[in-house]
C-alpha cells in the first residue's frame, strides 16, 4: 500500500528534520560552557558588564536550557533508533504484500505492536518546558500513524486517510515547533555574543 512508503518517507524525514545538526557535539559544547564560564570578566559581552549578576544568570540559564536539550535530543534518538530499523523492515513488508491479506494484516498488527511501545517509551523521557509541544506534536503524529493501520484492520479506508492526512499536519507541525525552539537558542546565543548552536 502506497500508505506505508509514504511513512517511511515521513518518518525518515523527521529523523533529519527533527534532530537538527548541531555546529558542535554536546562534549564540545561543555568544553565551550567549561571555556566560557572561567574567562576573565573583560571577555563577557559589554552588556553584561554594567549588570554582572543578570549577565551570569542569562548566561547559566541558556546553558542550562541547551544542555536540556541536547539530552533529550540524545535520548530521543535513542528510542527513534530503537523502533526504526525493525519498523522499516515491516513497511516494506505490508507495502510489498499484494496477494495474502492474512499476512499484510499480520504486518499491520505488528507495525501497531512498535509503534505503540514507542509511543509509550517517549511518554518516559523527561522533557523540558520549552519542548513540550513538540514532543506531544510528535507523539500525537505516531497515534495517527497507529490509527491508520487500525483503520485499515477494519477495512474502513476513509477514517484511514483522515488519520493519514491527520498524521501528515502533525509532523508537519512537529517539525516547525522544533525549529522555532532552535531559532530561539540561536537568537539567544547572538544577544549573549556567543555562536549560535544551530
Amino acid at each position: 500500500m502506497a500508505g506505508a512508503l509514504v511513512l517511511i518517507i515521513l518518518m525518515s524525514t523527521m529523523l533529519i528534520s527533527c534532530i537538527s545538526e548541531p555546529k558542535y557535539t554536546y562534549e564540545e559544547y561543555k568544553k565551550i560552557k567549561a571555556m566560557n564560564t572561567d574567562k576573565d570578566s573583560e571577555d563577557i559581552a559589554e552588556d553584561f558588564l554594567t549588570d554582572d549578576n543578570t549577565g551570569k544568570d542569562e548566561l547559566q540559564s541558556y546553558s542550562n536550557d541547551l544542555n536540556d536539550y541536547y539530552l533529550y535530543m540524545e535520548e530521543f534518538k535513542s528510542v527513534y533508533d530503537r523502533y526504526t530499523s525493525e519498523l522499516f523492515t515491516l513497511f516494506d513488508d505490508f507495502d510489498g504484500e499484494k496477494e495474502d491479506i492474512n499476512k499484510k494484516n499480520q504486518y499491520a498488527d505488528s507495525i501497531i505492536e512498535y509503534e505503540e511501545e514507542w509511543i509509550a517509551d517517549l511518554e518516559e523521557i523527561v522533557v523540558p518546558n520549552f519542548l513540550d509541544t513538540y514532543h506531544i506534536c510528535f507523539i500525537d503524529y505516531l497515534n495517527n500513524e497507529v490509527l491508520y493501520y487500525k483503520y485499515f484492520l477494519e477495512a474502513d479506508l476513509e477514517k484511514a486517510n483522515s488519520a493519514a492526512q491527520e498524521a501528515d499536519d502533525l509532523r508537519e507541525r512537529s517539525f516547525l515547533e522544533l525549529e522555532a525552539v532552535e531559532k530561539i537558542f540561536n537568537d539567544r546565543a547572538e544577544e549573549l555574543s556567543l555562536e549560535p548552536p544551530f
